[in-house]
């Protein structure tokens, strides 16, 4: 389940919980939790777990993408009108380093958001904040 408690009120949590409440995706299969968003940077995070690793126990790349994928595809969320989902039309990613322990935080800022494209940059980084993955990725946002 991705909706969690948001005694604070924050709006972005409260529109993650909405959200989430009609969707089960990827977020879910990941156990992907909200920290904060705002229009200029997102950030999520990710606990890590035996579904979430690759044999020798660090987090798999696809794990790390996946969690990369899904927070710089909220601040683009946050950079369109409301309706509108921005559809990710190129990713690279690199990953760097790994750990064997820890929740794994993305951020994801802008580099560009113009009418039809947005581009983000989004840092996976352990609980010390060091760099394990960094992912760009390119938005085309469709007016429907």
């Amino acid at each position: 389940m991705t909706v969690v408690d948001n005694p604070a009120g924050d709006p972005f949590i409260e529109r993650w919980n909405e959200f989430y409440e009609g969707v089960n995706d990827v977020a879910a299969t990941l156990a992907l939790y909200p920290v904060s968003g705002t229009p200029e940077e997102v950030v999520v995070g990710m606990p890590l777990r035996r579904e979430v690793t690759q044999p020798a126990g660090m987090y798999s790349a696809p794990a790390m993408f996946g969690l990369a994928d899904v927070t710089g595809t909220w601040l683009a969320m946050l950079n369109v009108a409301e309706g509108v989902f921005p559809l990710a039309v190129q990713s690279s990613i690199n990953v760097v380093s790994n750990t064997k322990s820890g929740d794994v935080t993305a951020t994801a800022t802008i580099v560009r958001a113009g009418r039809t494209l947005i581009v983000t940059d989004t840092k996976v980084c352990d609980e010390h904040g060091k760099l394990l993955t960094n992912v760009v990725t390119t938005y085309v946002v469709t007016q429907r």
